[in-house]
């Protein structure tokens, strides 16, 4: 799995050859059309030059992505579910009062209290994934690292006005460097799209604190439920700005099928994980969503009480925004820009 060539990648992503996918793209030198294969121009950007000038057609992986708004890469689903949510009465006023009973503090506390606080001379190479993911999306705001002890393979953002990453201890055991800028990425989509103040709530109503009492908690369950299923959709944005961070399209799904089997010494010591059958794995379930709408109702019902999606359908949306999405676009320069970008 690791280390896999980029020909070994293709054959497992996209194994027949006349399905392979090709899009339409706009040079951003001399603004001629070029129809490229999306496998190469995926795998192996550096050799796509446009057909007219020989400009390069997509931005090295050093380019950052200037300016990008998070809407250029918003999945439809977290923009609708989002909508949704904002639209049920009262909403806005129970997001206002718990914020004015919490705060941000008493997160940033609970950090400060129980996890590591990452800097220049605590875990730098950790701070410096985050820095090359932040970079690559040309944010400005910096969020505070926090290393935290758990077996578990997991990774959150909190806060809005003083957002915090807070990467696992067991996170770290299973992905090498490309995988965690994937994931460093993934949260600071998270922050980048303005998720944190809604997640924050989630987990305050999902916890069931005595703040909310036990009317509140009656009260704020369709809610919690809104707010689990805007969560879900909410993952399928991050995971794009992850793979935007790294644009490494094989480290973003490693980092998916590792969450989904583990990648422990157990796992490790029998078998070598592959891609291709768990990629065929996800097109199976996007069949099976597609030819028969209960499956799609069943895996709706079956996560009503999680804040993530099955990875398996994270994986089916990536590849699809991938193959037939904006993600071409995005890295040939093409992407809604904020009106006044602020520099990183």
């Amino acid at each position: 799995m690791k280390n896999e060539s980029h020909a070994e990648l293709s054959a497992a992503l996209w194994p027949d050859a006349k399905q392979v996918p090709a899009k339409v793209l706009e040079c951003r030198h001399c603004g001629r059309k070029n129809r490229v294969h999306v496998p190469r121009a995926v795998l192996e950007p550096k050799k796509c030059e446009c057909g007219v000038c020989g400009q390069p057609l997509f931005l090295s992986p050093q380019e950052p992505l200037t300016g990008i708004t998070s809407s250029a890469y918003e999945h439809a689903l977290d923009r609708t579910t989002l909508a949704a949510l904002k639209a049920i009465p009262g909403f806005p006023a129970l997001i206002r009062w718990l914020m004015s009973q919490l705060g941000e503090r008493s997160l940033k506390l609970l950090n400060l209290s129980s996890s590591v606080l990452c800097g220049e001379d605590q875990f730098p190479e950790l701070v410096a994934l985050l820095e090359r993911s932040r970079a690559s999306l040309a944010l400005a705001q910096k969020p505070t690292l926090f290393l935290s002890e758990s077996p578990h393979a997991n990774a959150m953002t909190f806060g809005s006005e003083e957002p915090s990453v807070t990467i696992y201890a067991g996170l770290l055991d299973q992905l090498d460097d490309s995988e965690v800028l994937s994931v460093m990425g993934h949260e600071l989509g998270h922050m980048h799209a303005e998720h944190g103040l809604y997640r924050t709530v989630a987990q305050v109503m999902a916890s069931g604190t005595h703040l909310l009492g036990t009317v509140g908690q009656l009260l704020s369950f369709p809610l919690q439920k809104a707010l689990y299923k805007w969560m879900r959709c909410s993952e399928l944005t991050a995971d794009r700005a992850g793979l935007l961070a790294c644009r490494d399209l094989g480290a973003s799904l490693n980092v998916l099928m590792k969450l989904a089997g583990g990648h422990r010494p157990g796992v490790t010591r029998r078998t070598k994980m592959q891609l291709a059958p768990f990629v065929r794995q996800a097109r199976a379930l996007a069949k099976m969503e597609e030819d028969n709408w209960f499956d799609g109702l069943l895996a709706t019902l079956m996560t009503m009480d999680s804040s993530h999606p099955f990875v398996a359908w994270r994986v089916m949306h990536l590849l699809e925004w991938v193959e037939h999405g904006n993600y071409l676009e995005i890295l040939a320069g093409h992407y809604e820009r904020a009106k006044h970008p602020l520099a990183a």
